[in-house]
């Protein structure tokens, strides 16, 4: 049994705009053990000026997804199927020339280790530059001057004279910033930023989460940020998808997501994080993720829930509405299906 009910992911106001559209995408890899299924009929939006989160663990599909837009996805990957819309174009109907004059102009992207993205026998200023020169009609002193322009934005210190400096010359967290002015360097309209944290201490993380919501509020970009810990999307993004094995298993507005989690997942997640004030022991989420060769026929998660039942193993379940902007793929909410408390208990009946 396919899911492939599309699932609006906008938290849309009457006025709002869509930037981004992705309609049930599925992409794999195809290896000699065969295909593995790594985003699985996937369906979101992005609003202009929008900021949206999309968590899970290792392997769960979300970088793959981001790559997928990008259309970074190289052989033996496939974009199999589904549509990416940005601003009413079909990105998957593009011809290479045409992605390629998107990349980096309309759409950048943040990787999350900073010294492996940049080049070490190049300057910054000429990192920088190189993006401006090949997507806006200046000549090089102009260029020299936006790229000034856009160290000084990101916060920087001597702008003019680090331009000359190379990555090894920077800690950490100002190649990250530098990252981030090369990627803003065009003032995309969509930044994809994943995992820009990873690598970096707690201190340098909260600036460049800082400095993210800064840029976002003054240039007016959609973000899409990418990662593995909820508490980094927690103050930036108003929206939150959870993935799991290629799929969404649950989206919802921040605080539905942190304060009402509905699936299992979402919650096991919740629980592993810790909390200045806990006490207790964390709860880990016990057992693998799916094997993506062989997907399982039922919701991926089922093998790990403490609360799943004989149906969960056999059939996919679809999205159930629980508000206006909050969805989640589980047959635990299912109307038919009795109520079950989801802070606790087992249940092993079928339907």
């Amino acid at each position: 049994m396919e899911n492939t009910e599309k699932i609006n992911t906008s938290t849309n106001t009457k006025n709002a705009e869509i930037l981004l559209e992705l309609k049930d995408v599925r992409t794999s890899f195809f290896t000699h053990l065969g295909e593995i299924q790594a985003v699985r009929g996937i369906s979101y939006t992005v609003n202009k000026g929008e900021a949206i989160g999309i968590v899970g663990e290792s392997g769960s599909g979300k970088s793959i997804s981001s790559m997928s837009i990008m259309r970074l996805i190289q052989d033996p990957g496939k974009i199999k199927s589904g549509e990416i819309i940005f601003k009413d174009r079909n990105l998957l109907k593009l011809s290479k020339k045409e992605i390629m004059n998107i990349r980096g102009n309309e759409i950048a992207m943040i990787f999350q280790d900073p010294m492996t993205s940049l080049n070490p026998v190049h300057t910054i200023g000429n990192q920088i530059m190189e993006s401006i020169l090949r997507h806006q009609k200046v000549n090089k002193s102009q260029a020299k001057q936006k790229a000034i322009e856009i160290l000084e934005l990101v916060g920087i210190p001597s702008a003019k004279s680090r331009l000359k400096a190379y990555p090894h010359e920077f800690s950490g967290g100002m190649r990250q910033r530098v990252m981030i002015a090369i990627a803003l360097s065009c003032k995309p309209d969509l930044l994809i930023a994943d995992e820009p944290t990873t690598a970096l201490d707690v201190t340098i993380q909260a600036q460049i989460l800082d400095l993210m919501k800064d840029l976002k509020e003054k240039l007016n970009t959609s973000i899409i940020l990418i990662t593995h810990d909820l508490g980094v999307v927690a103050d930036l993004c108003s929206k939150i998808l959870v993935m799991y094995g290629g799929m969404i298993m649950e989206q919802g507005t921040a605080e539905e997501i942190f304060y009402e989690p509905k699936h299992p997942y979402t919650i096991g997640l919740l629980r592993s994080i810790p909390k200045p004030t806990q006490q207790e022991k964390l709860i880990p989420i016990e057992g693998s993720p799916p094997d993506l060769l062989r997907p399982p026929k039922g919701c991926a998660f089922a093998s790990r829930c403490e609360w799943a039942m004989n149906i969960c193993f056999d059939s996919l379940p679809p999205y159930y509405e629980t508000s206006k902007n909050h969805r989640v793929s589980c047959w635990l909410h299912d109307e038919d299906a009795p109520k079950i408390n989801l802070k606790g208990g087992v249940r092993n009946e079928a339907k």
